[in-house]
């Protein structure tokens, strides 16, 4: 009987919290929409002001100015494949995805950077790097 509700017991602990599937739903989406090109979609999980560093380029932006620059990297560099490569949690309970990002001439690395924010998963920050 006791090793049932040992069993049981580790069940409860080891799963996820509940905002987990949550958040891990929002990466998935994120990610196909970055390879769409999909700046409407991305926009949802804006946080109101977000950091963003575009190939060196980095500042702080309102969720309008930031949909227009991630616009424009899709234009200039349009994605031909998007591969999510990792995700994790920080401590401070932040979400991170990091994709390779790949255009008809160019490899990039993008992470983004997520919290919860109420009852959404938000982008607090978003990176894009050239693969070396």
């Amino acid at each position: 009987m006791s090793k049932v509700l040992l069993i049981v017991s580790l069940i409860f602990f080891v799963q996820p919290g509940p905002g987990a599937k949550h958040q891990d739903d929002a990466i998935e989406v994120i990610t196909k929409s970055i390879e769409a090109g999909n700046t409407k979609e991305i926009s949802k999980y804006l946080n109101s002001s977000v950091i963003l560093s575009i190939l060196e380029d980095e500042n702080v932006y309102s969720k309008t100015q930031s949909e227009m620059i991630l616009r424009n990297f899709f234009l200039k560099y349009p994605p031909i494949q998007v591969k999510l490569k990792h995700t994790g949690s920080s401590p401070e309970g932040m979400q991170y995805a990091i994709c390779s990002y790949r255009t008809s001439s160019s490899s990039y690395r993008l992470f983004f950077y997520m919290k919860q924010s109420g009852s959404s998963t938000l982008i607090n920050e978003l990176r894009v790097e050239s693969e070396k």
